[in-house]
């Protein structure tokens, strides 16, 4: 790997770095220490590149980008089909291509074909990972004036605000879901297949079909449904006429 390669690829794991960083300590509902010493990680492959075993310096940025991109790609697939939440988007295109652009300096590239390279990694991954993964909100059955009127659940620390939800049939089932915690959440009804995933610090809102019944619901991520993560859902069947 030549210098000049060496310094970009040097400069892109910073990147990486400070991208987690934002993400977990800025972005997120509370400052997430453990995922904001995942930022360590890069910071050492940058390091290690001055090495002359290559096998070290490419293990090195691969273990870097899989632990950056692994340890947060709940975050970057909500964020990346996101755009109007310009923040969060930008951070999450700026992470990809940075992984990419360190990816392609691996190889003894000009600095041009490099950096095409880099970009070209990066957008197949975003892609791959957006389809995959990614959540968008499902308000299109809803008229602006039942947007308004959305009622919020807050994700808050190891439960839902409030965790008694009772809604009409006969309407559309919608909430917004605030999670102001420094952990990701989800809502899940397991009963009816419902999931909805919102990551630390964003706001969601979604439209569930449910019909007329009574519903556990909890967070299913790692063991905050044994935190007491938990709730009920009542969707009375009866239509009420004013």
């Amino acid at each position: 790997m030549s210098m000049e390669n060496k310094q970009i690829a040097q400069g892109a794991l910073v990147v990486l770095a400070v991208g987690q960083l934002i993400t977990y300590g800025v972005l997120s509902g509370q400052p997430n220490i453990g995922m904001m010493a995942v930022a360590a990680v890069p910071l050492v492959a940058a390091a290690l590149l001055q090495t002359r075993r290559r096998w070290v310096a490419v293990t090195a940025v691969l273990v870097a980008v899989a632990s950056v991109i692994g340890s947060g790609i709940g975050a970057l697939s909500f964020d990346l089909v996101r755009p109007g939440s310009v923040g969060p988007f930008a951070v999450a295109v700026v992470q990809l291509l940075a992984a990419g652009v360190a990816i392609a300096f691996l190889r003894p590239f000009s600095v041009r074909a490099g950096l095409a390279a880099g970009v070209v990694v990066s957008a197949v991954a975003g892609l791959g990972i957006a389809l995959a993964l990614g959540q968008t909100d499902d308000t299109g059955r809803l008229t602006a004036d039942q947007l308004a009127k959305v009622p919020t659940v807050t994700m808050v620390n190891y439960r839902f605000e409030p965790a008694q939800l009772k809604v009409q049939s006969g309407q559309p089932v919608a909430f917004r879901f605030v999670n102001t915690s420094g952990d990701d959440h989800d809502f899940v009804i397991d009963q009816l297949g419902v999931n909805v995933s919102v990551p630390s610090g964003r706001t969601r809102v979604a439209v569930v079909d449910v019909p007329a019944g009574t519903y556990a619901l909890h967070c299913s991520m790692s063991d905050h449904r044994e935190s007491g993560m938990v709730g009920r859902l009542t969707v009375d069947g009866q239509h009420h006429h004013g």
